[in-house]
């Protein structure tokens, strides 16, 4: 059975036909039309348009309008791509001369290699034991395997920033005191509901406008003094 080609591989098909095949811009289109029969070739085209920013002559401010306009590629994609093509040429060319005889281990597991040195901490030998793992094995490990022995030396490794704690703030404030005005608006009418809740209410509402009005007041005077 024929696959089916996508939107995407039409229109890069459509824009082929028009260029010269021995230009630099039909040969970034045909390696993406390739990308699943191999990632090396367009990692390799994205990374040296990137770095040389030759999409800015073709009309393209970004490199990721670039990826994703005319290659229908994502950002994250396009980074991941040349993220490890980088990755090997800089830190292990042999793999890239050896294509014809061995074949590389999965994007994604590269692209965790090429990640690793920013977020695990980590001695040179622990990475070059790990990246030796996965490129002297006839079976290379998997993505999860190879973030497990990250972690098993560094526990933190891969894991995401903690969120600084959320201080209360003027649009905070005034969105409680809204809200407590609304409430009491509600219940005010109601008699059944003790005068005691009514009470408590108020001193809330007053609590809320008096702190509000004190910050909008001391809000100028702290920037002239800027």
């Amino acid at each position: 059975m024929v696959r089916r080609r996508t939107r995407g591989e039409a229109q890069i098909e459509a824009l082929l036909e028009h260029l010269d095949p021995n230009s630099e811009r039909y040969r970034i289109l045909s390696a993406t039309r390739d990308f699943k029969a191999s990632w090396v070739a367009l990692g390799e085209v994205l990374t040296v348009t990137r770095e040389t920013a030759s999409y800015k002559e073709w009309g393209y401010k970004t490199f990721e309008a670039y990826c994703r306009s005319e290659l229908k590629i994502k950002a994250d994609t396009a980074n991941k791509l040349t993220r490890s093509f980088a990755f090997l040429r800089d830190h292990n060319p042999t793999s890239l001369e050896n294509l014809e005889v061995k074949e590389l281990p999965p994007l994604d597991v590269i692209d965790l290699l090429s990640r690793a040195r920013e977020r695990a901490n980590l001695s040179h030998a622990q990475f070059s034991q790990i990246e030796g793992s996965v490129f002297d094995n006839e079976s290379p490990p998997s993505k999860t395997e190879v973030l497990k022995r990250y972690r098993e030396l560094d526990p933190q490794a891969f894991k995401p920033a903690a969120k600084p704690n959320r201080s209360a703030g003027d649009n905070d404030l005034r969105k409680a005191l809204l809200l407590a005005e609304r409430l009491q608006a509600v219940i005010e009418p109601h008699n059944e509901i003790s005068s005691k809740t009514h009470a408590a209410l108020n001193v809330v509402v007053k609590e809320l406008r008096s702190l509000f009005n004190e910050t909008t007041r001391t809000q100028p005077a702290a920037m002239m003094e800027q």
